[in-house]
């Protein structure tokens, strides 16, 4: 019987999914030696962030066929090293679109709203100062900068148009305008959204070619009055140099999911300014999204163990899968 590794929490619902295609080994604790241990002689792994599928790991599995992660980004998983071996990495792309999009949104209101200073402040009894002394903006009629629109992107555009009345201009190289949704205005120079956004949201994956792209040539264009939100991956922006230009009131405002660092190393910078709101990588974690995107990740996986081809393959192109 073909064994099926579990490195995380998830719901009954997905365990019995892949009960049906054979042995699961559930560890949920996330621990690496024990996923070293465990992930010998498995032919498919069921992966949450936790851990860095590195070549050496592959090399220690060599049943292993299939990879599935629960979420949409494979920037833990050694994608050509997979390849290369024959693996295939599946992915849910679709899963948690809405719910990351939801949670931009809300970050979006609660930075600009500037929704936990005021909170603070109300509970240290400041209430009459607090009120008159920061000042939130209005979002009706704003322009929000959208860098990458894909899935999520698309789904921010759309929800911000919809509830904030927003203006929404959007950079993305990669797509075809006929996807640009009536409204959006898209740019060719990735400058300019940054020069005129009033809110700039990052929705770009991970790649060699966005790694520290959003740095100090492009954040320095922003508006002094302007917003940053990332719920991407967190090593696409230069958190430092944000901190410095929120320092030096050059920036208003930054709200971010993701670090460069997760979890944050000790006396991290970018979390003692009091000008950022962070969340810990949980964008995606709703009690509804986690067994969505549990569920999907598991049939990716019986899909392949009972020799049907899975609807997500991200290396598809490297295995030469039509």
């Amino acid at each position: 019987m073909k064994k099926v590794l579990v490195n995380e929490k998830v719901s009954p619902d997905a365990l019995n999914i892949l009960k049906k295609a054979g042995e699961v080994v559930y560890m949920p604790s996330g621990d690496h030696d024990e996923f070293k241990r465990l992930v010998k002689d498995v032919t498919a792994v069921m992966l949450d962030t936790t851990i860095k599928f590195t070549p050496e790991l592959m090399d220690s599995a060599p049943n292993l066929k299939v990879i599935s992660r629960t979420g949409t980004g494979v920037d833990n998983v050694d994608v050509e090293a997979a390849t290369q071996r024959g693996i295939m990495v599946l992915h849910t792309p679709d899963a948690n679109t809405g719910t990351v999009a939801e949670h931009t949104l809300a970050l979006i209101g609660a930075i600009t709203k500037h929704l936990l200073f005021l909170d603070k402040e109300t509970r240290e009894g400041k209430f009459k100062t607090a009120r008159r002394l920061y000042l939130p903006i209005d979002l009706d009629g704003k322009t929000l900068g959208i860098i990458g629109y894909g899935r999520i992107g698309k789904q921010v555009a759309r929800r911000c148009m919809a509830a904030f009345n927003m203006k929404v201009i959007i950079y993305d190289p990669y797509i075809d305008d006929s996807v640009v949704a009536p409204g959006v205005v898209r740019y060719t120079s990735e400058e300019q959204v940054y020069k005129e956004a009033d809110v700039l949201t990052i929705h770009c994956p991970m790649t060699p070619e966005t790694k520290q792209h959003v740095n100090e040539k492009l954040l320095s264009l922003m508006k002094p009055n302007a917003y940053l939100i990332n719920t991407a991956r967190g090593n696409i922006v230069d958190e430092a140099y944000v901190d410095k230009m929120l320092n030096e009131n050059r920036l208003a405002g930054a709200a971010f999911d993701v670090l460069t660092n997760e979890p944050p190393v000790e006396n991290e910078v970018f979390l003692k300014n009091p000008k950022t709101i962070v969340s810990p990588h949980s964008a995606a974690l709703t009690n509804e999204c986690t067994v969505r995107v549990a569920c999907e990740a598991a049939t990716g996986i019986v899909d392949y163990l009972e020799g049907r081809l899975p609807r997500s393959i991200f290396n598809r192109k490297g295995l030469n899968i039509k």
